[in-house]
């Protein structure tokens, strides 16, 4: 009798203990109350946590079409802004996705009516009203151009996309030249902005493009801490951000500023989707570098099928681990070595602790060599690549930044 008695307790709290078993585990499925974005502390107070980017869930990017108005800047160059809003028309498939809208500083009669010609076809024309006069110190008067650029930026682009109210758009400037795929390259690379908040703008521009200095892959691209601009992707986030203490002047080398960057970074191509037509000749700052360097640069003409095309190893958390390992595959070597084995090498490293070092490097490239806020022209993280012969050149700091430019020193 006992030993029915005591076996029957054992099954009876066999059968207790597995329910609880059971229950425990059906609440572990459940989110806690802390939430998905939080954790509980072994001391048992939350501690927030930053939801990280889930690849998976963009991988690949949406591939449906959004409205990426074009924002053509122009001031008194009116064949230039004939000859660019064709190229415009010509590539553009989708008046609704593209709208063409014209923003005109200087009043000048040719410009204008230049623009009014092509009717229908542009959405909207702005003419900057009487913002006053510019008041400039004397020492600067020469410079009068560039405070009227800053201020013309400032006006249209807080117009469009807080007055006429665009969640992005794409900027472009009378004399450049567009690539056949240049909207559909934006099309594809805007979702990035979205996922990956690293990420602050998208350009079409390579400082670098030119002939034997590039890869002739036109589906190539890089992440930049250099603002590239020269056709270029915004969107209303950003600029809201940075528009209350807009500057004066020079508002591009502004916006290069660590201040505005905040360790954000553009994508670039390796094979550049604008060039500067010979209308950029003629402009404020009247040339500079257009025979030397910028009417060398290549613009693509390879067809891309970008809705196809997987763009999201741009990620940062994809990105750096395959910048970095394939940069410390290459042999660190000097630029006379390099030159030196040129048919042998597929890349190399070659190293600079600072600003000077770095410009007789890039001299010997024949790249760009000068630096905005310590930061090299399509630098990432201090890195410069480019071709040399039929090696990849990694131009490396000694060493490579995880965010900011502050240990590079100029002699």
């Amino acid at each position: 009798m006992r030993s029915t008695v005591v076996n029957k307790i054992f099954i009876t709290t066999g059968v207790f203990f597995l329910i609880n078993i059971i229950l425990l585990l059906s609440i572990k499925g459940f989110p806690s109350s802390a939430g998905r974005d939080e954790l509980i502390s072994p001391r048992g107070r939350l501690v927030h946590r930053e939801p990280p980017v889930n690849v998976a869930a963009v991988s690949p990017l949406s591939k449906v079409d959004v409205l990426l108005p074009i924002v053509v800047f122009a001031c008194n160059r009116p064949r230039a802004l004939q000859m660019h809003i064709e190229a415009l028309l010509k590539i553009r498939k989708d008046p609704q996705l593209n709208p063409i809208i014209v923003s005109l500083d200087c009043n000048d009669p040719a410009t204008i009516e230049v623009a009014k010609k092509f009717g229908d076809k542009i959405k909207q024309i702005i003419q900057l009203p009487n913002l006053g006069p510019l008041h400039i110190v004397p020492s600067e008067q020469q410079l009068v151009g560039y405070y009227k650029i800053a201020r013309h930026y400032n006006y249209s682009l807080n117009y469009v996309l807080n007055v006429l109210n665009y969640e992005a758009i794409i900027i472009t400037e009378d004399d450049l030249e567009v690539s056949p795929d240049f909207l559909n390259y934006f099309q594809a690379l805007y979702p990035l902005l979205k996922v990956d908040k690293t990420i602050w703008c998208i350009s079409a521009w390579n400082d670098n493009g030119i002939d034997k200095k590039i890869e002739r892959n036109a589906s190539l691209l890089h992440r930049s801490d250099f603002f590239p601009g020269l056709g270029w992707l915004l969107t209303r986030t950003f600029f809201n951000e940075v528009k209350h203490r807009w500057p004066r002047a020079f508002w591009d080398d502004w916006v290069r500023k660590p201040e505005q960057r905040r360790d954000r970074v553009c994508i670039r191509p390796e094979v550049a989707r604008t060039g500067i037509s010979p209308e950029g000749k003629r402009g404020v700052s009247g040339g500079q570098f257009y025979d030397s360097y910028l009417r060398k640069i290549i613009k693509n003409t390879d067809p891309i099928d970008w809705k196809s095309t997987d763009v999201t190893y741009l990620i940062k958390d994809r990105y750096d681990p395959v910048f970095e390992s394939r940069i410390n595959a290459c042999p660190v070597m000097t630029i006379s070595d390099l030159a030196a084995t040129i048919g042998d090498m597929k890349c190399a490293q070659i190293r600079y602790g600072n600003e000077k070092e770095f410009v007789a490097i890039a001299d010997t490239l024949g790249i760009m060599n000068d630096f905005k806020d310590s930061v090299a022209r399509t630098a990432y993280r201090g890195v410069v690549q480019c071709r040399f012969g039929r090696a990849r050149v990694y131009v490396t700091p000694n060493k490579i930044a995880s965010k900011g430019y502050g240990n590079l020193t100029a002699a």
